[in-house]
């Protein structure tokens, strides 16, 4: 099969086609890890989800930029730290504040890192910008707790606050392509491992119209991300026109029925597990798990090897070198066992 250049290997999974290895895209690898891989301090640019140094000595085929939504809490999730801060979004009083804060996405200042970064680094690779459609930054700044409150006291102030978010990635993804990106990935998480966050029906007509809003405005390729399981509304999730779905967490998802299911219809991402295999398990575990979602995932194309999130600070270095062996090995099409 003819060589093909990563950004290539990767739009062409998205498009559901056989490329001439699975790609392996990861929506971020924390500095520290990355620093003890390299053996050595990797400097993390500022937009950037991981230190472009490692594509040196790793396989990936896509490099990251973060550009989402300003939220209004005591602390964001981040990728060191997941924890939510106090919402600071609690009355309409504070929607000027909120205005004030999203009155950027077309701010020079604010795109020209961007792209500086891609100039310097995107060179063959697939340039993907990790962003939020708002729902998760509407949650955010609110509080989960005051947001759920919210949903019945005051409909239309999560409804006014969702409109701002979504207004501000919109504008956002409508000048992506011009930028240099070749593909975005919502961010927005909206299932825990017992599954959604919210219910089905909340999901469909609060939610959905914003990501449609959204995507209308880019014709790139697009990936939805979420932890947990989106099963009972990943038709619904589907119907929006992703090119793929990410990040499909072992033990809420199984990804095997995943591909029976929906593997005709969008590229699956993602799936080795942060839980145990690249955090607490062995090389060995590592490889093996990686050989078994390139051998029955990746048949036919349709698939891209990612960790079930990103590539956190707590992963050991040697599971995330076996991760790359495996694919070395196992990833060229047509596979092994086809």
């Amino acid at each position: 099969m003819k060589k093909m250049c990563s950004r290539e290997r990767v739009l062409a999974a998205l498009n559901l086609e056989m490329p001439d290895r699975v790609p392996w895209v990861e929506k971020y690898v924390h500095r520290e890890l990355a620093s003890k891989i390299l053996g050595r301090d990797a400097p993390m640019p500022g937009v950037a989800r991981m230190p472009p140094e490692l594509l040196d000595t790793l396989p990936l085929d896509a490099i990251t930029c973060n550009l989402r939504p300003p939220t209004l809490s005591s602390k964001d999730w981040t990728i060191s730290d997941v924890s939510i801060g106090e919402g600071l979004l609690k009355t309409w009083n504070d929607m000027d504040r909120l205005r004030e804060m999203l009155a950027t996405p077309r701010k020079e200042e604010l795109l020209a890192p961007m792209r500086a970064f891609l100039a310097q680094y995107k060179k063959d690779y697939a340039a993907v910008l990790d962003t939020r459609v708002g729902i998760a930054s509407t949650y955010i700044s609110m509080g989960i707790e005051r947001f759920s409150l919210m949903l019945y006291d005051d409909l239309d102030f999560v409804k006014a606050t969702l409109e701002l978010f979504s207004d501000w990635t919109a504008q956002v993804v409508e000048q992506a392509e011009d930028l240099g990106f070749d593909v975005l990935v919502a961010s927005d998480d909206l299932a825990g491992k017992q599954g959604p966050l919210f219910a089905p029906a909340l999901i469909r007509d609060l939610f959905l119209p914003h990501y449609r809003k959204v995507m209308s405005r880019t014709k790139l390729p697009w990936i939805l991300h979420s932890d947990g399981d989106i099963s009972p509304v990943l038709d619904d999730l589907l119907s929006l026109g992703p090119k793929g779905i990410a990040n499909i967490e072992p033990g809420p998802m199984d990804i095997h029925q995943v591909k029976k299911d929906v593997g005709q219809r969008v590229c699956i991402m993602g799936n080795i597990d942060l839980h145990y295999t690249l955090t607490r398990g062995t090389p060995e575990e590592t490889r093996e798990e990686v050989r078994d979602r390139i051998q029955t995932i990746g048949p036919g194309g349709g698939y891209i090897l990612a960790s079930a999130n990103g590539l956190t600070a707590y992963c050991k270095p040697e599971n995330v070198r076996a991760m790359a062996r495996a694919l070395t090995d196992y990833g060229n099409y047509p596979l092994g066992r086809e």
